[in-house]
């Protein structure tokens, strides 16, 4: 039986265009095509903001852990204050980068393998950071990422590290028995979808046919 390929990335996507306030039908669709073409694309503004932001903290968690002190040179970003940066790094110093999980999960007769890669796991936890321009409470409650890490990884502990630039907030999920119901619920929406968009199940049935 042929396995399909499924991100926090792509079921996030879908579920952006189905809720998206900010866009257009047209654009939002676009931008869930896009994802589903696993095309390589520039990243636009505010996901370079993103980039820059991490990579900041990375290069300050990694000082930290080497020197015990903070960098005499520090990431010049135009968008944020370094002390967020600097409290950000703190949380995450001595974690690990850029770790790979991946797991098999199976919804009704279709298998698929769930696979993410972190911002960085610290003992029990994993983190992940994030820049935005708007921030409420509960902003990744429904995002399918901590799930997916945490069901993937098995660790007890998610954290969303997020920032403005001018402040910083913590979002912490965990793990239970409820995790794997969630996903498997996320992916049945998804899959339900694409029956009735046929240019969009086409792309994902071409594009995302796992190699593992």
């Amino acid at each position: 039986m042929t396995k399909y390929l499924l991100t926090p990335s792509l079921l996030n996507s879908f579920s952006y265009y189905l809720q998206d306030e900010w866009k257009g039908p047209e654009e939002s669709r676009a931008d869930f095509l896009k994802t589903l073409s696993r095309e390589r694309f520039w990243p636009n503004e505010a996901m370079q903001r993103g980039i820059d932001f991490e990579n900041a903290i990375c290069r300050v968690a990694e000082h930290l852990a080497k020197y015990k002190c903070e960098p005499d040179c520090v990431p010049a970003l135009e968008f944020a204050n370094y002390q967020i940066v600097k409290k950000i790094a703190d949380q995450v110093c001595y974690g690990l980068w850029q770790q790979s999980v991946k797991k098999e999960i199976k919804v009704g007769n279709q298998e698929f393998l769930l696979y993410g890669r972190t911002d960085v796991i610290k003992r029990d936890t994993i983190y992940d950071i994030k820049y935005t321009g708007n921030y409420e409470l509960g902003k990744f409650l429904d995002s399918s990422q901590h799930l997916i890490y945490l069901y993937c990884s098995d660790l007890p502990n998610f954290s969303y590290l997020i920032s403005d630039g001018k402040d910083w907030w913590k979002e912490d999920y965990y793990n239970n028995e409820q995790v794997e119901d969630q996903i498997k619920s996320k992916i049945a929406d998804f899959m339900s979808y694409l029956e009735n968009d046929l240019e969009a199940k086409e792309m994902f049935l071409t594009k995302w046919e796992s190699k593992q």
